[in-house]
């Protein structure tokens, strides 16, 4: 029996089958979440541990005054904000939108479903949030030593392998707050819809010639 055709397989002109290849065969959500961790995780690591100076300096950190620390926090916060709200506005949304289909309803893995400037601004105040939280959870956890110390700088809240787990974590709650606001407004306005009255359409019998 041949198998079914389906919108994202490959052809094969050997057999005249459809045939998957190995990304194809990864679940759409398992991919939502791999490149949510990946996207938190290399922004923390590229925008405050290496790869680009954006003008972050810690050898100074132990000499620095209560007011010094707090701006040098408030400056990562910033910068992971506006850091997670580019790459996830404009990379991994567009992806999660490819990745959906009536199939594999991947955007309700997704915070912000919208399009335009008006999606990258909510997307920097959702990232703000999100990085607020974040600084002073990795931070804690750091303090703790409940965090695997791979850079030698936990304790300011900026080791992305720890940041991208507990990121997913955080980020799925808001998720699924989100999802149940918006089940509970659809039921809501089901139940409204389904308690009017059907309109009844007066007809003229039809008048035999």
């Amino acid at each position: 029996m041949n198998k079914k055709k389906t919108e994202y397989d490959e052809y094969d002109p050997e057999t005249g089958y459809i045939k998957k290849d190995f990304l194809s065969k990864i679940p759409a959500w398992v991919a939502v979440i791999f490149l949510k961790y990946w996207a938190a995780a290399a922004v923390v690591f590229f925008l405050t541990i290496g790869g680009l100076d954006v003008g972050l300096d810690y050898s100074t950190m132990d000499s620095m005054t209560p007011a010094q620390i707090g701006s040098q926090s408030f400056k990562i916060v910033i910068i992971l904000a506006l850091g997670m709200a580019l790459l996830f506005n404009y990379a991994i949304k567009q992806v999660v939108f490819m990745l959906h289909s009536r199939t594999s309803n991947v955007k309700i893995l997704y915070m912000i479903n919208m399009k335009g400037f008006l999606a990258f601004v909510i997307h920097f105040v959702y990232m703000l949030a999100i990085s607020l939280i974040m600084y002073f959870l990795i931070t804690w956890l750091g303090y703790k030593g409940m965090i695997v110390n791979f850079f030698g700088n936990t304790n300011y809240g900026i080791e992305p392998f720890s940041y991208g787990f507990w990121f997913l974590i955080v980020d799925g709650i808001f998720v699924l707050l989100k999802d149940i606001i918006v089940l509970i407004v659809y039921r809501i306005q089901y139940s409204v819809q389904m308690k009017k009255p059907i309109p009844v359409i007066n007809q003229e019998p039809v008048k035999e010639a």
